[in-house]
């Protein structure tokens, strides 16, 4: 029996998982054997919403971050979600009460849906367009996916695991294949250019040498070619993988976490993206000191882990060359933000800009860290925008102008909807009401009973360092706005959620079968049962 769960979960996630990468192909026979395998993920959702649950969320590989328009990858999401969704309703109809059912779930829905009515009301009196308004909504609605996590999580805490193992995958697929495009484009490798080359040819280093007015090494930056490559998973599994690594007595699991980890910091140094790289070594820290103080058992394995860690990044750093774009980035950095705090001005004529192009040059005050400046524009438009609006906001899409500079010296401007700062970016969607609104549900799931925190299971604290690191991320970038990152705080808050439908009373002679695995229901456990079940939960740490 035992065998037979696994297998049947495992495939689904692997379905999942191929299913996705076919669809992340050009269009083709890969493309089209996709598109047949997500009408079978339907169909296994249809009679499995469990195994549907699974299979969504490798399936978030496909989708394109901030599409143009509606693809078949979003529509093919949109589908397995929403069957998903109809599924696991239609489950909780059949072992709850609708009363009892709605103790849980009422007050996110209405709540939710009133503050969006809200902003609705304001958008249209800002006149925001519609369209731009459902297109800063539509990322957030997917909060709700916590819905049939929670449904199908709550009779089985077990099953916390293989929600771990799902989102796993994601985060393997996303970074794996940040890290094989690098490589297999050979973005890593240095090049000169010569500025009076009004095509600007990339030279290699032999070229260059041939020719006097040639400037590098230079670097192209994976963040320019793929959007993907600023997405929150890459943090998050660094920082995620590294606690369950040492959290975990399972060999296997150990060994997944830090595989997970390494992968995931490869990833994070190929994108020279400071805010990502902090956010995940900041919560790793925080996590070392917890195990310092309150885990002396595992300070061995932390410490080891942690160098191994550590002794990896720099051979990957000075295998690649890269070392001296990261000095300099941490550099400009550093001076910047210095520069910015004593100096800071608001100014219209604030400029910022980035071609994608790195070079290992000293900071010197003529060459201004354009990332530092450009933030403090917005965050200034951000504040005035708020200031205009404090109560209720401008509405979700509206637009404000930036001027960007590429180093090139070509200057150009454009409307933008969004603010690499979620306090800023709420208070200026949203003003009190938003930023309230959104912090409770951004924070909550890292401060909710952290008086347990010492004896709490393993699952939970990886839990806390998950939205953490997407917590201190989103003050960087403007990654709270995608679907993963949306679908990653879902979990979480269905996770927490199954706590109190696991509570509820189950309708009573209820021997039908289950919908989700066709197995008949358990019958309810007792209190002395449940908190067995959670004593077992941690990764058999």
């Amino acid at each position: 029996m035992k065998e037979s769960y696994f297998n049947k979960n495992s495939c689904a996630i692997a379905a999942g998982a191929g299913t996705a990468i076919l669809l992340s192909q050009d269009p083709g026979a890969a493309f089209y054997i996709g598109t047949a395998g997500v009408l079978l993920l339907i169909l296994m959702a249809l009679k499995s919403p469990w195994h549907g649950l699974l299979a969504l969320f490798p399936m978030a590989f496909a989708m394109r971050p901030a599409p143009p328009s509606l693809g078949l990858q979003e529509l093919s999401f949109a589908a397995l979600l929403a069957t998903v969704f109809a599924g696991s309703l239609l489950q909780l109809l059949r072992t709850y009460t609708l009363k009892d059912a709605l103790k849980v779930f009422a007050a996110p829905l209405l709540v939710g849906f009133l503050i969006l009515a809200i902003n609705l009301a304001v958008a249209m009196h800002n006149q925001v367009p519609l369209t731009d308004w459902v297109r800063g909504v539509i990322p957030f609605l997917f909060i709700y996916a916590l819905i049939p996590v929670c449904i199908l999580v709550s009779h089985d805490q077990t099953r916390i695991r293989w929600i771990g193992g799902s989102v796993a995958t994601l985060v393997f697929l996303t970074a794996g294949y940040i890290v094989f495009y690098y490589f297999y484009q050979g973005i890593w490798r240095p090049y000169w250019i010569d500025p009076a080359d009004a095509q600007a040819i990339k030279l290699t280093k032999e070229a260059a040498l041939h020719n006097a007015n040639a400037i590098g090494p230079m670097r192209d930056r994976i963040t320019m070619v793929l959007a993907q490559a600023t997405d929150s998973l890459l943090p998050v599994g660094m920082a995620a993988g590294f606690v369950t690594c040492i959290l975990s007595r399972q060999k296997q699991i150990t060994a997944v976490g830090a595989l997970m980890s390494l992968l995931c910091m490869t990833a994070v140094l190929i994108t020279f993206t400071r805010s990502m790289l902090l956010s995940a070594l900041l919560v790793m820290m925080l996590f070392s000191a917890f195990v310092f103080v309150f885990h002396a058992q595992l300070r061995k394995k932390l410490m080891v882990s942690g160098t191994a860690l550590g002794i990896c990044a720099l051979l990957f750093i000075f295998a690649t060359g890269m070392q001296q774009i990261w000095l300099g980035r941490m550099s400009l950095l550093i001076e910047s933000g210095i520069e910015t705090i004593v100096n800071w001005k608001p100014s219209e004529e604030s400029k910022a800009g980035d071609d994608g192009m790195l070079q290992p040059i000293v900071p010197t005050k003529e060459n201004a860290d354009f990332n530092v400046s450009s933030r403090v524009v917005e965050y200034g438009i951000a504040w005035d925008m708020f200031k205009s609006h404090p109560v209720l906001g401008n509405g979700l899409g509206v637009k404000h102008e930036m001027r960007w500079e590429t180093s090139s010296g070509e200057s150009f401007t454009q409307w933008v909807a969004y603010i690499h700062n979620w306090p800023l970016y709420t208070l200026m969607v949203g003003g009190l009401l938003g930023i309230i609104t959104y912090a409770l549900v951004l924070l909550a799931p890292i401060v909710l009973r952290v008086t347990s925190l010492r004896v709490e299971p393993a699952h939970w604290t990886i839990l806390r360092s998950v939205v953490l690191t997407m917590a201190i991320y989103g003050l960087f970038f403007a990654v709270f706005r995608l679907i993963t990152f949306n679908l990653l705080l879902a979990t979480a808050w269905g996770l927490i959620l199954t706590q109190a439908l696991s509570r509820a009373p189950k309708i009573q002679n209820n021997d039908r079968k289950s919908v989700d695995t066709g197995e008949a229901s358990p019958p309810p456990s007792s209190p002395v049962q449940n908190t067995a079940n959670q004593e077992n939960m941690e990764l058999k740490a």
